[in-house]
């Protein structure tokens, strides 16, 4: 085993929020900062859409985004 993969294996046996510290660690180290929310702030919205307006989210995702209009730039 080298030592990358030793190293992922011990972060896989870590909770989500040590894991999340490593990750911020690491990146510190590389000299680039994370941006966004930590995905353990998010996890308390699991579960809250209900289907319907999930489909309808991901309808209008589908639909809208990343399409490019050629004429407004």
């Amino acid at each position: 085993m080298n030592l990358q993969q030793e190293i992922a294996e011990h972060v896989k046996k870590l909770p989500l929020s040590k894991q999340e510290e490593v990750l911020r660690f690491v990146s510190e180290l590389r000299g680039q900062a994370l941006i966004g929310e930590k995905g353990s702030a998010l996890a308390a919205f699991a579960g809250r859409l209900d289907p319907v307006s999930a489909k309808q989210m991901q309808e209008a995702i589908d639909k809208d985004c990343g399409q490019i209009d050629l004429d407004q730039w």
